[in-house]
């Protein structure tokens, strides 16, 4: 079977497009701010004081004091766990779980299931359920706001995974002139 010289170029650009894209659209593994593209941030609603604790929705905010910092690491079947990160003397952190319906939740009690983060273009990632066509999805006004929906190409299941510097989280410097701040615009 032969083909043509172009053909093949545009077979090598298509793959090279494709390899680009890979590495450039890589999460690494690392503390981050997960942000909407209408500057809301993911983050963990009211938990009520009890022990154990609740499994609740997880929410979006746009106050600086209640950002979470998310500790995105491999998991073992090629997505990633997504887990809060420990505040000052508190033993307990949230894992990004969905629940038995469309919810996503945070769960102390669960451990952090694995998440498909894949790279959308624009410096934008959809996060979705390993091996299903299921995304993590802005629900407007509605409640929960954040449940899972069959992927239909929409803004509202885009994310921004914004890399905390280390040496300004190190110093608390989330509210101060992080690298943050500088980019989120706070």
């Amino acid at each position: 079977m032969t083909r043509s010289l172009p053909s093949l170029f545009l077979s090598f650009f298509a793959l090279t497009l494709i390899c680009l894209q890979g590495v450039f659209g890589y999460i690494e593994p690392g503390l981050y701010v997960i942000q909407t593209l209408d500057n809301k941030f993911l983050s963990i609603g009211p938990v009520p004081p009890v022990f154990p604790p609740h499994d609740v929705p997880a929410q979006l905010t746009t106050n600086p004091h209640e950002v979470e910092i998310w500790d995105v690491r491999p998991a073992g079947d090629g997505g990633y766990t997504i887990r809060q990160r420990q505040r000052g003397d508190s033993k307990m952190t949230y894992g990004l779980n969905q629940d038995e319906g469309r919810a996503v939740i945070v769960s102390a009690m669960k451990a952090p299931q694995s998440w498909a983060v894949d790279y959308a273009g624009d410096g934008r990632f959809t996060i979705g359920v390993v091996n299903q066509d299921n995304l993590v999805t802005v629900n407007g006004r509605e409640f929960p706001p954040v449940v899972l929906r069959p992927a239909n190409g929409s803004p509202d299941q885009r994310w921004r995974f914004v890399q905390m510097d280390r040496s300004s989280s190190a110093r608390g410097g989330m509210y101060g002139k992080s690298r943050f701040n500088l980019q989120c615009g706070l």
